[in-house]
């Protein structure tokens, strides 16, 4: 054997462990879930984004094969619920389901004794809710046009309800009345049923409510849609236009849920729990549930998702400094 080849046989020798090691390790590292999964959302029970979280990962559960713990831990513009998750350790075995309230809660609290941004990495777009811009059957307002001319012509005269100082629907009114010239007057609510139902009863004016909130209504016939926020026209109201469409593209968003993961998780285990929910959005047993709700199933990449919460950042960030908004 020449030197040269006795050379590349001792390198191999020597690499042979370190391979095999690596091996272990890789092998190690994949053996995930062996205990149920905690998810702590900080949406309350019975909401859009708990039913979602729980019929998403139902299926999740299925495919992964260990139970999926969902947990309502509510308050503080979801601060209760991260700090939830940044309180367990960071082996995979803990996520946070998330919306707005990931990139707005830093912009609208003082003080916020955690790091939205570092202490998570993005995990998936889980789901999306189109918002729509709703008036009672019997509203004078045919159209969004008619709504916006009255608006023009009558500033401070049109009562809209908001449950949440910054989530998405109230972001997409303010956008509206922004970008389109006009002044609505807000009113707070407890819970976003409670809109749908003073609008049908005359108390508001106006509703800017996501479609799986304001299903029942939809069903029953007492609400007329003037507009969606959506990328497209929703195929079960194809007359109803895009607020892009109607010339208000900075207003045109979907409320939107997403998992994400301490800093700190493997990224391996990350890997799989974003395959597992692209999995789980495509199943029928959630894709078709939800849908019947008006709750879109979404199963992102990672990369999508990072590039989907840069452009959100962006557009939440001019919203709450041109509009003013404080909790």
């Amino acid at each position: 054997m020449t030197k040269i080849a006795r050379r590349d046989a001792l390198k191999m020798a020597l690499a042979a462990p370190m391979v095999l090691a690596a091996g272990r390790l890789a092998s190690a590292q994949t053996k995930w879930p062996t205990r149920p999964v905690q998810i702590i959302t900080g949406f309350g029970p019975g909401g859009g984004g708990d039913i979602a979280t729980r019929v998403v990962y139902q299926s999740v559960s299925e495919i992964l094969k260990q139970p999926m713990v969902i947990e309502n831990r509510t308050g503080g513009n979801s601060l209760v619920a991260a700090q939830a998750v940044l309180g367990l350790p960071r082996d995979g075995y803990a996520f946070l389901m998330n919306g707005l309230q990931q990139l707005v809660t830093p912009l609208l609290m003082k003080d916020v004794p955690i790091n939205f941004k570092g202490d998570f990495q993005p995990v998936t777009q889980m789901v999306k809710y189109p918002e729509t811009i709703s008036v009672a059957k019997d509203s004078q307002w045919k159209t969004f046009q008619d709504l916006m001319a009255y608006a023009k012509a009558n500033p401070g005269r049109i009562r809209y309800g908001t449950s949440g100082i910054g989530g998405v629907p109230h972001i997409v009114a303010e956008a509206i009345q922004l970008y389109g010239g006009v002044k609505f007057v807000n009113i707070s609510y407890r819970v976003a049923p409670e809109i749908a139902r003073d609008v049908v009863g005359g108390q508001l004016d106006l509703a800017v409510l996501n479609v799986s909130t304001l299903t029942p209504m939809i069903q029953a016939d007492k609400v007329r849609l003037l507009a969606v926020g959506n990328d497209t026209r929703l195929p079960q109201f194809p007359d109803v236009p895009t607020l892009a469409e109607l010339g208000l593209p900075k207003a045109n968003h979907a409320d939107w849920g997403g998992i994400f993961a301490p800093t700190g998780t493997p990224a391996d285990i990350i890997q799989q729990m974003q395959q597992a929910v692209a999995k789980a959005a495509q199943m029928p047993e959630a894709r078709d549930k939800l849908a019947a709700q008006g709750t879109l199933t979404v199963g992102s990449s990672t990369a999508d998702f990072v590039a989907f919460l840069d452009v959100w950042r962006s557009t939440v960030e001019e919203v709450v400094r041109e509009a003013k908004i404080t909790l």
